[in-house]
């Protein structure tokens, strides 16, 4: 199989002589073969988002907002396709990835307005009588590294900020899912962002990042993945003094209180857990139940896990698909194990794939979605509960005491999203603003919108992505006094 022109830079579709494969986790079979960037290749795309920094810097708010207007109409008349392609190397539900990539698309959309919404300041009162202003400047080359879990949304996310800021980019998608990205920023390329705006490098990690953190050229990065990597990326760029935006790792917990609607918390713990089959960093990842409630929840979620159905991720019966990759698979087998020494006992799993129609599925990958609990707090070990699930594991604890719960809550170090269900608003209101967290939805399992600023708290990252706040990442003050009044 030939390998791909998957790289572009300054304004070129280019390959390598060595590529490595994409897989479909449903089937195991190839899709494509990737091009394989190294430091060379990331060199030139650096240099040439730098070069092509000077003119865009100087292009209009309104002009970038009128080609991210363009963008975002394309990808979104493209959400089939570009969700089927997604679908295909992801192993995510068909409907789910459409509904990514409109998404991703209605990030363009925000940020296109803010484009033409960027403000500074002025104002009289400097010690020489003279007007001070205060300048909203663009940082320069940004580098962008995303997950394979959303490939699109997060890349759209970053790079919709950063265009709109005057900002230009070097991507690197995962090259778990590198195949959406590239038709993401075909789109762009086809909207009018101009050569070496945008430049996309694919292939392993290693090779990329490291020559994106050694170029002082590269004035941000941003990324989304694990607290170790984030904190690596954090330390790294010290010695340049790079930007930092870092969207890591999550808990989160979802608190069902003693007059929680029970029908809703049920259908919202679905969408909360097992969307994208629990591989979510904004997933819930532990159910705390007020024990008033308990026995009801666990019996009407257990129902709904045992509905579940495996199948292919293309058709529409199907509600849960395979896992990315071996190693996913590994690390929820292990997961399982250590929730059952640390205190939880197994209470329902959906079917695996032996139930599923279809043939041409590749059962290697498929891990039935498990339900497990605990009656209450004290017993089950608390670092279990602090750690990230990432898969489709839910696991269920009674608890008696609210305050108890939220002081162990605050405890951990992760903070990034979490959900509360009450229908006492005030009260649901207080849990949230107690809990130490850069996301809660109240009666809400999904909460993310490209108007709302996402990020986390503590060791789930740095600074927020969407909403107002998102361009602000991307952009510098500068402060000029004059000595004397321009009216004068």
């Amino acid at each position: 199989m030939d390998v791909n022109a998957t790289l572009l830079i300054d304004g070129n579709w280019r390959s390598t002589p060595i590529g490595s494969p994409v897989i479909n986790p449903a089937t195991g079979a190839v899709l494509t073969v990737q091009a394989n960037a190294g430091t060379g290749e990331t060199k030139e795309a650096i240099a040439a988002a730098a070069n092509a920094f000077k003119s865009w810097r100087a292009t209009s708010g309104f002009a970038r907002s009128e080609i991210m207007t363009r963008a975002a109409a394309l990808i979104g008349a493209r959400a089939e396709t570009i969700g089927r392609t997604l679908a295909l190397e992801t192993g995510k539900l068909l409907r789910e990835a459409i509904g990514e990539v409109r998404f991703a698309a209605d990030y363009f959309a925000w940020f296109a307005g803010e484009a033409r919404r960027l403000e500074g300041l002025s104002g009289f009162g400097g010690r020489a009588g003279g007007q001070q202003l205060v300048l909203h400047k663009p940082l320069g080359v940004v580098g962008v590294l995303t997950p394979w879990n959303f490939p699109v949304s997060i890349q759209a996310r970053k790079i919709a900020p950063a265009l709109a800021a005057g900002c230009t980019v070097v991507g690197r998608p995962s090259e778990l899912a590198p195949n959406s990205v590239v038709e993401l920023y075909q789109c762009l390329q086809e909207a009018g962002v101009p050569a070496g705006v945008i430049n996309l490098v694919t292939g392993p990690a290693a090779p990329i990042t490291e020559a994106l953190l050694e170029a002082y050229e590269v004035r941000a990065i941003t990324f989304t993945g694990s607290t170790p990597v984030g904190k690596m990326l954090y330390t790294r760029s010290a010695q340049t003094m790079k930007r930092l935006a870092l969207e890591l790792g999550g808990a989160a917990p979802f608190i069902v209180c003693a007059d929680a609607d029970l029908s809703l918390a049920l259908d919202q713990a679905v969408i909360a857990k097992f969307r994208n089959y629990g591989q979510s960093c904004v997933g819930a990842n532990i159910f705390y139940v007020d024990q008033s409630q308990y026995s009801a929840f666990l019996e009407g979620f257990s129902a709904r896990v045992k509905a579940l159905k495996p199948g292919d991720p293309l058709q529409p019966e199907t509600t849960f698909g395979p896992l990315i990759n071996a190693k996913r698979v590994q690390a929820i087998r292990d997961l399982q194990k250590a929730g059952e020494e640390a205190g939880f006992e197994h209470i329902a799993a959906a079917p695996d794939l032996s139930a599923a129609p279809g043939a041409g599925l590749s059962p290697e990958l498929y891990f039935p979605p498990a339900l497990f609990a605990a009656p209450a707090l004290d017993r089950v070990d608390q670092a279990f509960l602090n750690q990230e699930i990432f898969g489709p594991l839910a696991y269920v604890v009674g608890y008696s005491n609210l305050d108890e719960l939220l002081d162990r809550l605050c405890q951990n170090p992760l903070g990034l999203a979490g959900y509360v269900f009450s229908e006492n608003t005030a009260q649901a209101l207080r849990i949230a603003a107690r809990l130490e967290l850069g996301i809660t939805g109240i009666n809400d399992g999904l909460p993310s919108a490209a108007n709302a600023p996402m990020g986390g708290v503590k060791d789930s990252g740095l600074g927020r992505e969407g909403g107002h706040q998102g361009i602000e990442e991307f952009m510098d003050l500068q402060y000029i006094a004059l000595g004397k009044p321009l009216l004068a």
